[in-house]
This record gives structure tokens, sequence and C-alpha cells, in this order.
């Protein structure tokens, strides 16, 4: 406890960074996608569930950061100290929706490159090459690019999409009571599931920017303080959350208000993305915006890519370290190179054979991610309140009981769900 102390803790901005990659990761498919299309079919019938789901996993994610500022170590190496069985089991859940996610991601990536750029063609195979133009984008920059390409066009998609949205409020239809959440209504259930499952995205992100704050601290040298770590865990977490709410009014006023219905097809629902911002801002400012949220996919597209094999190359790294070696390094190893290349080819794969429909395979991804939530968030408790942490670390008891709330509440739908949809 005493070496925790003696650490150098640096000031804010050698702090600043994992959060707002926490922010561009989440403005993917749950923003563009999931947030626009709840606003177009429901008005603001789904404002609260956005709401509720950010609350909910609130404690889930904040324990990846601050796990990382409290021991130095990802959420992964406090898997492992519960039990190898435990990491284990994790890595085998997780190796299931790795590659969904990615691949989904690209998608989505290609939807909006093709609606900005005017060009039909096979998303798939589009997808596919921009999965691979990813990886070599980061074979150069690591995590050093992806930190600076992420905060400058998350700025730029941040500053328009709240005035877009202030622009869409006189034409929202301001009636919350728009949607009946009745239990016998499988497809209504499976959308607010859906919705749920990546708002504000996956909680696999935060075992990522635990991944991406041990890297943060590795680069800088500095581990920062509680307080640095947790503002700008908070400065994205909450910046995110905004630009959800953002997306649902847009989508409520431009869309929903005219009787719009969101279109099946990836590059044409994209297109009717980008054509929020054109509405509001103008066609020369709405396409500036188009290219920004274009740039900013790529980036929530080259998080994942990083992500995600950081994530697979962590854990097969602790489950083949020797007894008493503490050193986990993966940074350019064999290890994480490996895990790259099945990932994109898993994903490659995934791309090929099971997206028949765009919106089927985004509400799959989305649906299997809220299911396997609670998991998660049972890991990341315990983690934060293993002996590993240092009691002075550790979360005041409103958080503590705030995370066990957002367990049983993530369980009980999730439990819900399944009842209602296979039984």
């Amino acid at each position: 406890m005493q070496a925790s102390k003696n650490v150098d803790r640096g000031n804010f901005w050698q702090a600043f960074g994992p959060g707002i990659l926490f922010a561009g990761a989440a403005i993917g498919t749950s923003h563009l996608v999931q947030s626009t299309r709840a606003g177009a079919v429901f008005g603001l019938g789904l404002l609260g569930i956005i709401i509720f789901a950010n609350f909910i996993k609130y404690p889930a994610f904040r324990f990846g950061p601050q796990y990382a500022a409290a021991t130095g170590k990802s959420l992964v190496e406090g898997y492992f100290q519960m039990g190898r069985w435990v990491l284990v089991l994790y890595l085998l859940g997780e190796i299931a929706v790795m590659a969904i996610i990615i691949a989904a991601t690209a998608t989505v990536t290609a939807a909006i490159l093709m609606a900005n750029v005017g060009v039909s063609a096979d998303i798939r195979y589009t997808s596919i090459g921009l999965i691979v133009f990813g990886v070599f984008v980061l074979s150069f920059g690591g995590y050093k690019l992806l930190d600076r390409l992420t905060k400058i066009f998350v700025a730029i998609l941040t500053v328009a999409t709240v005035i877009a949205a202030i622009i869409s409020l006189p034409s929202v239809e301001w009636k919350f009571g728009q949607i009946l959440f009745p239990l016998s209504d499988l497809q209504t259930l499976g959308f607010v599931i859906a919705l749920m499952g990546f708002m504000p995205s996956a909680l696999d992100l935060a075992v990522m920017q635990s991944l991406w704050s041990v890297a943060k601290q590795k680069a800088s040298g500095v581990r920062p303080s509680l307080k640095h770590a947790m503002t700008d865990f908070n400065i994205g977490y909450f910046a995110s959350a905004v630009l959800a709410i953002c997306f649902l009014i847009m989508g409520a006023g431009v869309m929903h208000s005219t009787g719009e219905t969101p279109a099946p097809g990836a590059a044409a629902f994209a297109e009717q993305v980008i054509n929020l911002y054109t509405t509001n801002l103008g066609r020369g400012t709405g396409a500036i915006v188009g290219i920004s949220a274009m740039l900013v996919m790529f980036t929530t597209l080259i998080a994942v890519l990083d992500g995600f094999p950081r994530l697979l190359a962590t854990c097969l790294a602790l489950l083949k370290r020797a007894p008493g070696d503490t050193e986990l390094n993966i940074e350019k190893s064999t290890l994480l190179r490996g895990s790259t290349l099945f990932l994109v080819i898993a994903a490659s794969l995934a791309l090929l054979f099971l997206m028949s429909s765009f919106q089927t395979f985004v509400d799959f991804v989305t649906i299997t991610a809220f299911v396997v939530s609670p998991i998660t968030a049972v890991l990341n408790h315990l983690a934060m309140f293993s002996p590993s942490v240092p009691a002075e670390y550790r979360p005041n008891a409103l958080l503590r009981n705030w995370s066990l709330l957002g367990i049983v509440a993530l369980s009980g739908l999730a439990l819900m769900f399944v009842y209602v949809r296979f039984f």
C-alpha cells in the first residue's frame, strides 16, 4: 500500500485521454444507429430508457479506470487474481462476442463511408477492407495515434451534434407516453434490450478502458491520481450520454415528426443519419459533419481493433505467465499480433456468413452484449472491492450500492428478455 502512495501521480493533462477514447468508442453503433432509430420510431418515448441505461451501467464502467488508477493494472489482471478459472470463463465468453462487435462496428463505418462518397458496393467486403486498413493504421501509430485522432474527431462531431440537436428541438413532438412496454410485445422488448445493450456501449469497454489507462500510464511514466482519472472518465462518460440524447432528439425531430422510417439497408440508413445534419445545419456544413461522423466511426473501429486484441493478448499472457513473473508487457508482441490476426479473420467470417440484414445483425450484436453484461458487471464489482485495491481507493458506500443496484437491474432485464424470447 505504501508503494502506491509513492507513485508519481502527475497532473490532469497527463491523465487526460482514456475518457475521450471511451467517448470515441461509444459514439458508434449505440449512438449513430440505435439512438437515431429510437428517436425515429418512438420519438421521445425511449428517452427514459437511454437515461436509465447510462445510470445503471455507470459504476461498472467507472471501475475500469478506477481500478487502473488504484493498482496500476487492468481489470483483466484483477479477474486473474480472483482465480485462473475466472479469467478462463471470462475469456471464453468474450471470444464469442469480440469478432461480431468488430464486424458490427466495421459495418456502420462502411455504411457511413459509402453514404459520404455516394458509392454503392457490397458492404461486407467494404467492411472487411476497412478492418484491414484499420489494422494497418494501428501498426504504425499504436495507442498514441488512436489517442490523438479520437480527441480531434470527437470534438468536431460533439459540437456539430449538440448544435444540430438544438436546432431540431422545435420539430420534436413533446410526448413521452408514445410507447407501451408490455412483456408480450417481443418486437418492442427486443429493440429496448438492443438499445440498452450498447448504451452507452457494451461493458467490454470498461475492461478496454482499464487497458488503455495502463497503456497511458506506461507511455507517460505517470499513474494519475484517482481524482484526475475519474475526472477524465466522467468527461468521456457524460459526453457520450449527452450525445446519445442528442441523436435521439435529431431522430425524433427530423424523422419521427415527418413520418420517415429508418431504412433497413446500411448505406441508406447512414444517408439518413447524415441528412439529420444537412437538414439542420445546411448542405455545406452537413457534408463536413458527415465526413467527421465517418472519421469518428473509423476511430471507433480502430478503438475496438486495438482494444479487443489487447484484451485477448493480455488474457493469454496472464494464463501462460510463469509463477513469480510479475512483468506483463504485450506491446508489439507476437501474442498481440496473433490476437489481432485471429480477430480480423473471425470478424471477416462473421461479416461474410452472418450479416444477412443490417438491422438484424446490429440488433443481434447489441442484444448479445446486453445479455452477457451482468457477468462483466459482477466481475468489475468484485475486482474493485478485492484486497488488491488499497482501502483508500475503493468506492464509497453510495457507489457500492449503486453498483449492486446496477447488477440486479441488468440481471433482471436480461433474464426477463431470455424468458419472454425463449419460453
